[in-house]
């Protein structure tokens, strides 16, 4: 094994702790993610029961820094082209939460939209790999990866209105329902791209539409909800099209 696959494994496993310890204590460094959420709520803010959503990422995380370091592993070449981008998206979580929490939302807003940058190269270098080697490859590696994305896609879209509303833009206004008409379909447009060119993307639709229902239920804008549901049926509708015109469709759906 050579000493960059033991390195990058090493990489994995700590930042994969390191953000589940930090996410774990984040009552403790200055507040609660979903309190100060709500109290910069936006039209696009999701409802607070939807943050609950970060238990299940935080054990696709354990689970996937657990599974590359196990000595059959290490030197898959699935490791290689993901592991860094991985190192690099934990390590952007485990920034993003103290950020967030200590009231510097611009910055934590910076960070998010890296941890989506780097989960979706660790999300494409999947595909170009070719199907999981199994289905312990796709519960442990594949499906943490697009659950995390999903979720991530939606809460960057999130936090544009977040991060507005902390900079002074009003709660209700006019321009502000038509501004988060915008990020609905921004996040919409990128959730459709994703569904449609990844693998695994089950994990990344239930989280996104996790996400989009939440925001349903919340928002006080009759446009935005409108908006909501109507992505998240064409995100199901590209999934499902997709799935049943592909010769493979449990690596479509699960990797």
């Amino acid at each position: 094994m050579a000493f960059s696959d033991r390195t990058r494994s090493i990489a994995v496993v700590v930042t994969a702790v390191a953000e589940v310890l930090v996410g774990g204590l984040s009552a403790t460094l200055g507040g609660d993610v979903g309190a100060i959420s709500d109290d910069n709520r936006s039209p696009v803010t999701p409802a607070g029961y939807a943050f609950a959503i970060w238990g299940l990422i935080y054990l696709g995380a354990l689970v996937l820094a657990v599974y590359q370091a196990l000595p059959s592993q290490r030197e898959r070449e699935v490791h290689r082209r993901t592991g860094w981008w991985l190192v690099a998206a934990f390590t952007a979580s485990t920034l993003w939460v103290p950020v967030f929490v200590s009231g510097a939302i611009w910055l934590s807003q910076v960070i998010i939209l890296a941890l989506v940058a780097f989960l979706a190269m660790a999300a494409r270098r999947l595909v170009t790999t070719g199907p999981a080697d199994g289905l312990t490859e796709q519960l442990a590696l594949r499906l943490p990866i697009t659950i995390y994305l999903g979720w991530a896609t939606l809460a960057s879209a999130a936090g544009f209105g977040t991060t507005f509303r902390s900079l002074g833009m009003p709660e209700r206004a006019g321009w502000v329902t038509a501004l988060s008409l915008l990020l609905v379909l921004i996040a919409a447009v990128g959730s459709v791209i994703a569904v449609g060119r990844l693998v695994a993307v089950a994990g990344f639709a239930f989280t996104a539409c996790w996400a989009l229902v939440a925001v349903a239920v919340a928002t006080y804008a009759g446009p935005v909800r409108i908006a909501a549901v109507v992505a998240l049926l064409v995100i199901l509708a590209v999934v499902v099209l997709r799935t049943r015109n592909s010769r493979r469709p449990t690596t479509v759906l699960f990797g």
